[in-house]
């Protein structure tokens, strides 16, 4: 039916500034970086460059499947196609819990960045509530119209990064050995060398501050042409979103007056700009950050929403929870009540949890979604019956890479977890299985998601 489809009038361009802009480049660095730092000093940027590394691979991964298997389900779509309705009902669970977290994740810790730049003090789960609530709200829009926002807001953003990166390398304070020979602050307090350990389990931490490249998925059925051109956006965002954050981050690192007073600071990256720049440009660079997340916040309920719409129109849900998923809205032609069914209990839960739950759960959840992609990249090549129009150069070899390294990162994290992360883990699991018991007693089977060109 028409009114359960997509207007399909975005191009590369566009998926791009709304999936780069998903991402954050900002927000990542202000927000994610400095968990990072403080966990493994200078040895953060080794971190991020095994972590570039890694995404890169996934990165081809996700470019291959969402050329084949173009949907607005995306990665559950992929899933359910090559490997079945529950394996694809999973996936879906995973990656729904993942996205939820998200957005509070980045609203949570940018709250201290707006109270810099206001002179406020807003308590941080209170206003990370309402910035989720309205940017939201913005994403019900006309999604050619989010496209221009998050772009313009992505320019912004980039600008301020690129001021940034010349504060940190025009006035270096430290040698590049930190970079290769890394230092963090010893409980003595004085600088010691990092261990491997701790540079590797910081991996999961960086590929969390790149993720997101792949959200372009959830546009293939807004895209005028697929296959190819969503490899491309793939891709083109990953590029970007590397570039703009390693380079900041290690001009930050480089311009650090002193690494010990950095380690010592709640907010470390703030401490550099303010040193660098000044108080006035640590203000107006606070803002700038803060906006940053509400331009995310905006580009990934557009992008997950999707997901759910997707959910609805191929049955997952009970019959009336499927009819109200799939409402598109009449006027921006938006699904405007999975965007509403995505944006409140993200809201909720920047609401009742905090900055380092957060982030520790969701890195868990990505690395799950990221090994499960790369195995459906290796399953997928295989069935000659799919057509794919994109092919990544040397296959297999980057799949290989994607899967060892996220289940080496996802081991070092799993060993240091709590067991309330395995009880929440397991219960997805159950849910699962209960929600595709329950589905498999309806008389109507599950949709096959529509791909062009079968």
């Amino acid at each position: 039916m028409t009114e359960h489809k997509f207007k399909g009038n975005l191009s590369v361009l566009d998926v791009v500034m709304i999936t780069a802009s998903g991402v954050t480049p900002a927000s990542s660095i202000f927000v994610i970086a400095p968990l990072a730092i403080a966990s493994a000093g200078s040895g953060a940027f080794i971190s991020f460059l095994i972590a570039a590394f890694i995404a890169a691979t996934i990165a081809l991964c996700y470019a291959e499947l969402g050329a084949a298997h173009p949907s607005a389900g995306g990665e559950y779509s992929i899933i359910k196609r090559l490997f079945g309705t529950l394996c694809g009902l999973q996936t879906y669970l995973f990656i729904l819990s993942a996205a939820l977290f998200v957005p509070a994740v980045l609203a949570t810790g940018a709250v201290p960045y707006l109270n810099t730049a206001l002179g406020t003090h807003f308590d941080a789960s209170t206003a990370g509530m309402v910035t989720i609530l309205i940017g939201g709200a913005c994403a019900i829009f006309n999604i050619k119209a989010n496209a221009l926002l998050t772009g313009t807001f992505l320019v912004v953003e980039v600008a301020v990064l690129g001021l940034i990166a010349w504060l940190g390398f025009s006035n270096p304070h430290q040698s590049a050995d930190i970079l290769t020979s890394p230092v963090m602050l010893n409980p003595e307090g004085l600088l010691a060398p990092v261990s491997v350990p701790l540079i590797v389990a910081m991996v999961g931490v960086a590929l969390f501050s790149y993720n997101g490249y792949g959200a372009a998925v959830y546009m293939a059925e807004d895209m005028r042409e697929q296959g190819k051109p969503m490899a491309t956006a793939i891709m083109l965002t990953l590029v970007i979103v590397v570039l703009v954050e390693l380079l900041p981050f290690t001009a930050l690192l480089i311009g650090a007056p002193s690494l010990v007073e950095m380690a010592k600071q709640a907010d470390p990256v703030g401490y550099v700009v303010s040193q660098l720049g000044g108080p006035t440009l640590a203000r107006v660079v606070s803002g700038a950050i803060y906006l940053s997340v509400f331009n995310a916040i905006i580009a990934i309920v557009a992008q997950f929403s999707r997901m759910m719409f997707s959910s609805g129109r191929d049955g997952f849900w009970l019959p009336q929870v499927n009819r109200a998923l799939k409402k598109i809205h009449p006027r921006f032609g938006t699904p405007w009540i999975a965007t509403l069914l995505f944006g409140i209990p993200s809201a909720l839960l920047a609401f009742c949890s905090n900055l380092g739950d957060l982030t520790s759960f969701t890195v868990i959840l990505l690395l799950l979604v990221y090994i499960i992609m790369a195995i459906a990249a290796l399953i997928s090549r295989r069935r000659v019956h799919f057509h794919h129009p994109y092919l990544m150069p040397l296959w297999p070899l980057p799949v290989a890479i994607a899967l060892i390294g996220c289940l080496y990162v996802l081991w070092t994290i799993l060993i240091a977890s709590s067991l309330k992360d395995f009880i929440i883990i397991a219960g997805i699991f159950c849910f699962g299985l209960v929600l595709s018991y329950l589905r498999n007693r309806q008389a109507i089977p599950l949709v096959e998601p529509s791909v062009e060109g079968e």
